[in-house]
């Protein structure tokens, strides 16, 4: 009975002895490393300062210079993707009577999507804080400025609440528009139509004035403000065709003015593909 209890007692040395030299590597090499973290400098990231916008002027002057979005709660919202539709639906029918789209049975809706965004101004650091971004470029190729260095750790940004609606029509075609959350007003829309296209190989720059004219009319009594259209370059692009024309590209700045005089200047782009304004 004794050599039994022995032996027994021989057996659990063993194996604790074993467990032991099998643990002991992996728990020294955490302690280790606790003691190593320990002794690192940890910086703490202040939480952004987020500045929104305060009018509709200035959700202007933030989208007409550099910008991104991200995706917004809708519970950070002030009107429904419902009334957003609908203003988005005015607002065609308004390019329809004046001719800024060409009204035929094409525009005739068939689906539409609608997301809430936050519009952030691309001149700040947040690109290089947050994401890493080298020299301030973007995925898309655009360039960011950073602004120079306050000693502030947590940069202020200008921001504001969007709604993004996009909706498309039976022949193909569609048209994306962004509107302002607080007043309910378009503050910035693009267009993918046969028109841009017929417009650029028209060849002709009164047509593209003419248009450029109905924008800016359109903008001058839809946010009651005077405007006129001053046009910036027109460029030729190349042509796939050897023996096409080159089509014409347009770059114009719809300048808008503030009862207090403050200028709010809106870029307007048309190209063969698209149109876009802001």
């Amino acid at each position: 009975m004794k050599k039994l209890i022995t032996a027994c007692l021989c057996l659990l040395l063993t194996l604790a002895v074993t467990a032991a030299g099998f643990l002991l590597p992996s728990a020294m090499s955490a302690y280790q490393d606790r003691q190593t973290f320990s002794k690192i400098e940890h910086m703490s990231m202040e939480p952004l300062e987020l500045t929104y916008s305060s009018s509709l002027y200035d959700t202007l002057r933030l989208l007409s210079k550099g910008h991104y979005y991200v995706d917004y709660p809708l519970t950070g919202s002030s009107r429904s993707a419902n009334e957003i539709y609908e203003i988005v639906l005015d607002i065609i029918r308004q390019f329809e009577d004046i001719g800024i789209l060409v009204s035929d049975s094409e525009f005739t809706v068939t689906n539409h999507t609608i997301t809430l965004q936050l519009a952030i101004a691309s001149d700040s650091n947040i690109y290089t804080e947050l994401y890493g971004i080298a020299d301030g470029k973007l995925s898309g190729g655009e360039s960011a400025s950073s602004t120079e260095a306050s000693g502030d750790s947590s940069p202020n940004i200008t921001t504001a609440v969007v709604w993004a609606c996009s909706v498309y029509f039976v022949s193909g075609y569609w048209m994306n528009f962004w509107i302002d959350d607080k007043s309910g007003k378009a503050v910035a829309f693009s267009m993918y139509t046969e028109q841009t296209l017929i417009l650029t190989d028209s060849g002709s720059t009164q047509d593209l004035d003419s248009f450029a004219g109905k924008i800016a009319d359109f903008l001058q009594d839809y946010y009651e403000l005077p405007s006129e259209s001053r046009l910036k370059s027109l460029l030729e692009s190349s042509t796939l065709f050897e023996k096409a024309p080159a089509a014409l590209e347009a770059n114009y700045v719809i300048e808008l003015k503030e009862d207090s005089g403050k200028a709010i200047q809106m870029p307007l782009h048309i190209r063969p593909e698209y149109m876009m304004l802001n």
